[in-house]
């Protein structure tokens, strides 16, 4: 097949394709295309079979794990899980939590509100001058930047904390400040394919992937979020104490008044 005028020039140097897009009317920006992302989205599933969240889980005896993260999880109280304290999760384990979210696109970032926590990631778009944060400034849920790419929506997110949960809340697996999470986030029909890649080097000997698929929400959604302190710590009742020679723990009341 014949090559077009533009493609035999595109395919010269940067210099002449960037010329050529300039005076054919369009821009490197509206080459890519932007995929419709946007809107309610109920929680990800493994299979088309229905609820089927076990893709997504890393399991405590997971042969990804390192020899640290084993020691970590094995030396760990129980009782020390964030978690018991109202604590959101972080990703790639949010996902796991069956819940709806809603994406919201706008033209220099994409909003992640997400069902559960009243958590709201921001993923800061590529070139539009966002400031970079400083060399030692880490979050919790990590520093979120996007591109769209093939029809798809990547995110990648680092500068995470160090998270005693950050792999699973479950199974005390932690995260470091290594861990980074890549978020493909493409179309296929009427439903959101969500594909996720982790990487750790201190807790994963190698990368941690996932595929699942979200079908939209038609439900009534309600964002806000409380958690119950009493009932978070509910469990811990029944947990006997892995260091019954430390001290007794006095947890603080979140509730109270300053």
């Amino acid at each position: 097949m014949a090559r077009s005028s533009f493609e035999r020039v595109a395919r010269c140097t940067p210099v002449l394709a960037a010329a050529a897009l300039m005076l054919s009317g369009t821009s490197a920006a509206d080459s890519e295309p932007v995929p419709n992302l946007s809107g309610l989205w109920q929680f990800g599933t493994c299979s088309a079979a229905g609820f089927d969240l076990s893709c997504m889980v890393l399991e405590e005896d997971d042969p990804r794990l390192t020899q640290r993260a084993r020691a970590y999880r094995d030396a760990i109280d129980e009782a020390a899980q964030p978690k018991y304290d109202c604590a959101p999760i972080s990703i790639p384990h949010l996902w796991t939590d069956p819940y709806a979210y809603r994406i919201e696109q706008l033209d220099d970032r994409v909003l992640i509100h997400y069902g559960k926590d009243d958590v709201v990631r921001t993923v800061w778009l590529e070139g539009h001058g966002h400031e970079e944060p400083a060399v030692n400034e880490f979050f919790y849920f990590g520093h979120s930047t996007g591109r769209y790419e093939d029809g798809a929506l990547i995110v990648t997110t680092d500068r995470f904390t160090f998270d005693p949960q950050g792999l699973n809340a479950d199974f005390r697996l932690p995260s470091s400040t290594q861990k980074r999470v890549t978020e493909r986030f493409y179309r296929d029909g009427e439903n959101l394919v969500l594909e996720v890649t982790t990487i750790d080097t201190f807790f994963l000997k190698e990368p941690w992937s996932f595929r699942v698929t979200s079908r939209p929400y038609d439900d009534e959604w309600d964002p806000s979020w409380q958690c119950d302190l009493d009932a978070a710590r509910h469990a811990l009742r029944l947990l006997p104490p892995r260091y019954p020679d430390d001290p007794p723990i006095e947890r603080i009341d979140y509730r109270s008044e300053r």
